[in-house]
Order: C-alpha cells, then sequence, then structure tokens
C-alpha cells in the first residue's frame, strides 16, 4: 500500500513540480529520515520508475520508466546503463533509448537472451513499481544532420533506429529517410505498429524475413542492394543489428562502392576480440598518429597486446570512451593510414577491442 502511495506521489511531483525545483528541495532536505521514507527523490543516485511493461513479441518487452531528478537531455539513439540487483549479484546492460515524451519518461525495449539473466529478469520478473538505477546517457549513434539517410537494422538493432526516425518525425524535418528492417520472421517483428505507420508519415519501409517466405522485401545482399536503394551512394547509412548481418551488410556497401566515411554503426553484441596481431613488438614498435587532435605516440615493446585505447591512455592521449566492450561507438575513430587487427566496421575502429598492427597507423575522427 505504502508503494503505491510512494509511486504515485514521485510520479506526480516529478510531471508537476518538474526535475529542476525537486533536485533544488531533496538537496536541501537531504537527511537520513527522508531517504529512508522515500529512497527514489532523495537520493544522489540516478533512478527510473517502472510506470509501463508493453510486450513487443514473445520475447520482446518494452519498458517505460519515469526518471528521477538526476536524468538529464540525450539525443536519440544513444543507450542507458541499467544496473540490476538478482539473486544477489550485481550486473549492468546496456539498452537504447525511446525519445523522451512530454510526460517526463522514455523507454527501453529488451529481447529475451538465451541464458541471458538480465535480459531474462526484465522480461519475466520486473513489475510495474519498481526502479532500476541507471546511469547518465552514452553513445555517438546519433542521427548527425545528413539530408538522405537509409537506416539498415535487424533483430533488437531496430531499437536506436526506430529512436532516430521517432525523433526526426517529432520534429517535422524534411529529411529523406528510408528504413530497411529485417527480422527472422513476422512473429519477431519489433515496433510492427510503428513501421507500419511510418510509410504513411513519409518514411519508405522495407520488412524483410530471412526465415519465412514470402517475405515482404527482398532480404538485402551484396547482389541487390543498389537495386533496392538505387541512390545509395548519396544516403548515409545508420547501420545495428548482430555481427553477422553488420558484416554482411558491410562487405555488400564495400561491393557497392559505397563511401565508408558515410556509414554510422553501432553493434548490438560485445565484441570478442582477443588480441591476434602479426606484429612483432620486439622487432617493430608501432608508431600512431591520431590526426584529428594532432598527437602522435610511440609505442614499445611492453605495449604489445594492449589495445589501441589503453595505448592511448597510457601515453596521455585524451580519447573519448564508453563501454570499453566494443558496442557504443564513443571511441571509434576511421583508420586513414596502417593496419589494425580486432574489431573493425569497414575503416571505422573501436579502439577498446583492436590492436595495432603496422609500424605507422593514422587515425581520424
Amino acid at each position: 500500500m505504502l508503494n503505491t502511495i510512494l509511486r504515485h506521489a514521485n510520479t506526480w511531483a516529478l510531471q508537476t513540480i518538474g526535475h529542476d525545483w525537486i533536485d533544488y528541495i531533496a538537496s536541501n532536505t537531504m537527511t537520513d529520515v527522508n531517504r529512508w521514507l522515500n529512497d527514489f527523490i532523495w537520493t544522489y543516485d540516478l533512478k527510473a520508475l517502472v510506470t509501463q511493461i508493453t510486450p513487443q513479441t514473445d520475447d520482446v518487452v518494452t519498458i517505460h520508466l519515469l526518471p528521477n531528478q538526476h536524468w538529464r537531455a540525450y539525443q536519440a539513439g544513444q543507450y542507458v546503463q541499467i544496473t540490476a540487483e538478482i539473486n544477489g549479484q550485481t550486473y549492468h546492460r546496456y539498452y537504447s533509448l525511446s525519445p523522451m515524451k512530454p510526460d517526463g519518461t522514455f523507454s527501453i525495449t529488451v529481447k529475451k537472451v538465451n541464458d541471458g539473466v538480465v535480459s531474462t529478469w526484465l522480461n519475466s520478473q520486473l513489475s510495474v513499481g519498481q526502479s532500476l538505477k541507471l546511469a547518465l546517457p552514452q553513445g555517438d549513434f546519433v542521427y548527425k544532420q545528413q539530408a538522405k539517410v537509409l537506416f539498415i537494422a535487424a533483430g533488437s538493432g531496430i531499437t536506436p533506429c526506430y529512436s532516430m526516425v521517432s525523433d526526426l518525425l517529432q520534429q517535422q524535418t524534411t529529411v529523406d529517410m528510408q528504413v530497411y528492417a529485417q527480422f527472422s520472421q513476422a512473429s519477431e517483428v519489433i515496433f510492427a505498429q510503428e513501421l507500419a505507420q511510418w510509410p504513411k508519415q513519409g518514411v519508405a519501409v522495407q520488412l524483410a524475413f530471412s526465415q519465412q517466405m514470402p517475405s515482404p522485401s527482398p532480404v538485402l545482399n551484396a547482389q541487390n542492394l543498389l537495386t533496392q536503394y538505387p541512390d545509395l551512394l548519396e544516403r548515409d547509412v545508420y547501420l545495428c543489428g548482430p555481427t553477422g548481418f553488420m558484416d554482411n551488410m558491410i562487405a555488400a556497401l564495400v561491393a557497392a562502392n559505397f563511401n565508408l566515411a558515410k556509414l554510422h554503426c553501432e553493434r548490438f553484441e560485445a565484441a570478442n576480440h582477443d588480441y591476434q596481431g602479426a606484429l612483432d613488438f620486439s622487432v617493430t614498435q608501432p608508431s600512431i598518429y591520431f590526426k584529428h587532435i594532432n598527437k602522435h605516440i610511440q609505442l614499445s615493446v611492453q605495449d604489445e597486446g594492449k589495445t589501441l585505447l589503453e595505448v592511448a591512455q597510457d601515453y596521455g592521449v585524451n580519447l573519448e570512451s564508453g563501454c570499453a566492450k566494443g558496442m557504443c561507438g564513443s571511441c571509434k575513430l576511421t583508420l586513414k593510414e596502417g593496419k589494425v587487427s580486432g574489431n573493425q566496421l569497414g575503416q571505422a575502429v573501436y579502439l577498446c577491442t583492436s590492436y595495432p598492427d603496422s609500424a605507422h597507423i593514422v587515425l581520424d575522427a
């Protein structure tokens, strides 16, 4: 009973009084009693209240969240870290954010993964009224003001693309948007209603099934990419999905002579790239030039086996970074010269999971 009253009171306060005033009031009345009575408002932690849970498919749910006063603005396409306490263990996971609604809520969409402790808990055990601990939004997979864009997504990779398209539609922009969304079959389509509605709002949508026939649209590959999108070379491409799908799409883009500088990617799986460099550091110690900040470093024998991000940090080069798992793209730079091993998507190099593999390397923003 008390939890229900507190939930309604917190919701009313955040939506009526506003985050800034709540922050002012709470910070000036932060007592142990207040924290004990209501640790959602009287807290230094960023938390969000679960206000609604909407099933998308049999194994996908959208979780609607109302954050407390510590929340800050974000860009469509960014992600948030969720902290979950499950059976005495602490877990951290990352999920894309939907655009913020007028009532101050946003949502994350979670696909249940086989043997996934957190995704199973969020799908099956989380309930309305519970709160989740969050980190501030992160990520660089955001719309970058191009006039013509193509979103290519598979599976849960649709979520950041959905966020960007929805945000652009809310802004009533004149951006020429096309969407290719691939799922294994009709029963696994995420955001089915939105994908069906978007063409009425001027967004061209192609929906494809990789394991069900007939498919509404052809499954994209190197042979039909330019046929399906004749103006591909005029567009920027935003790509997100499972690793195999993304690798195939990048190969198709390369075959179509697409300018990979116009490719924007985000992984939805942690990159698993152990050090496999062929370069013998006892013979050749690489030099790395970070062109966008005009920084040059010379590596030594002791740097063998370290990632590009690790050596940059060791030598005092201040670079943006995020998840450190090769997913978010915060540390991503473009390879201009040389060779690296590990986590690459086209010429995009994820520094946290890639390694120097030639005598001279040039990286740029």
